[in-house]
């Protein structure tokens, strides 16, 4: 029937493009309308890699592109073992797919219970979607070794080949789920993702170009609107602070009147703070506990930044033309 493609940051590895070209030309021809949604956050959670949304089913997968069998428990390092016997240690510096898996879940449930009635503010019916039946999966993908030894139990986290997952999404659906295609967009919407624009189903996943943009999007909290276009702000700043005529105004009462401020340099954004109370943080990971605060110098952010002005944190989405991401 249709697919709907939405991101968050744009993939840059080439076996996760055709990964996802492989779902959008699968799900396709299909009797039913799908919604993906890849590489974005829900409220606090770290960055997940795809959702994808039926009228009657939800499904949330930690993709893994490995080409060796598996070796993975609940606790503990997963593993890939080569064909000489060595081994090598999986997002050595993460949590194991099972636990991102499973903490991804939860944000994402969360996030969707909390948003619920923006979700289905037009939709009346008896019985509301339950948001906390999500067929969550790791999906190794081209597919999953049938050496491997992957011990996690079925729920809330099950581990499958890319071609097993496939079949789920056309074949699994859950009687608690029931979502028109206006719900299925407007969740895409609230969180601030992007929707990508495919002319033909055949076209390469690389060969996608959004127009240029750079937003700052709220993790997780309410103090502010959840979305700000700092490429749409006709000034040569965007100012943040609590005091109302800040392009970006936070209602806390330990933000800083006149807190922060971002501005272009040379082609890139940055972010200074203005001497506020409770302090500006930048991470470049991804990851809330790695920041660092800002004092008396400026930070220069890239896509996927975290940005903290006092208890409010926002990612910057960014997107550059061609010429700029080259350099």
């Amino acid at each position: 029937m249709s697919v709907d493609v939405w991101y968050g940051s744009k993939s840059h590895h080439e076996a996760e493009q055709k990964t996802l070209l492989e779902l959008y030309q699968y799900l396709h021809p299909q009797q039913e309308h799908f919604v993906l949604l890849h590489n974005f956050f829900a409220g606090q959670s770290n960055e997940i890699d795809l959702v994808v949304l039926k009228q009657d089913g939800v499904f949330l997968a930690e993709l893994k592109h490995v080409w060796d069998h598996i070796v993975g428990r609940r606790e503990g390092n997963w593993k890939a073992i080569h064909e000489d016997g060595s081994e090598v240690i999986l997002n050595p510096d993460r949590p194991n797919p099972f636990k991102q898996a499973q903490r991804n879940y939860h944000s994402w449930k969360n996030w969707c219970q909390t948003h619920a009635e923006e979700i289905s503010s037009d939709a009346a019916r008896p019985h509301p979607t339950d948001w906390s039946d999500v067929m969550t999966s790791i999906v190794l993908y081209p597919d999953l070794s049938e050496d491997s030894d992957i011990d996690i139990g079925d729920w809330p986290v099950q581990a499958l080949g890319l071609p097993a997952f496939l079949f789920a999404l056309v074949s699994r659906s859950s009687s608690k789920v029931k979502l028109s295609r206006q719900e299925m967009s407007r969740i895409p919407q609230l969180m601030g993702l992007k929707r990508w624009q495919l002319a033909h189903p055949t076209q390469k996943l690389s060969d996608w170009q959004p127009a240029p943009f750079a937003a700052l999007v709220a993790r997780g909290h309410t103090l502010s609107e959840p979305l700000i276009r700092l490429d749409e702000v006709n000034k040569e700043s965007v100012t943040v602070g609590r005091e109302a005529g800040n392009n970006l105004i936070i209602t806390s009462p330990t933000v800083s009147r006149h807190h922060a401020e971002l501005y272009r340099c040379n082609g890139r954004w940055v972010v200074r703070d203005l001497n506020s109370t409770s302090g500006t943080f930048v991470g470049y990971k991804g990851n809330p506990d790695d920041e660092v605060r800002i004092k008396e110098r400026e930070f220069a952010l890239k896509d996927n930044s975290i940005v903290r002005f006092g208890p409010a944190a926002y990612t910057l989405l960014l997107h550059e033309s061609d010429e700029r991401e080259n350099q």
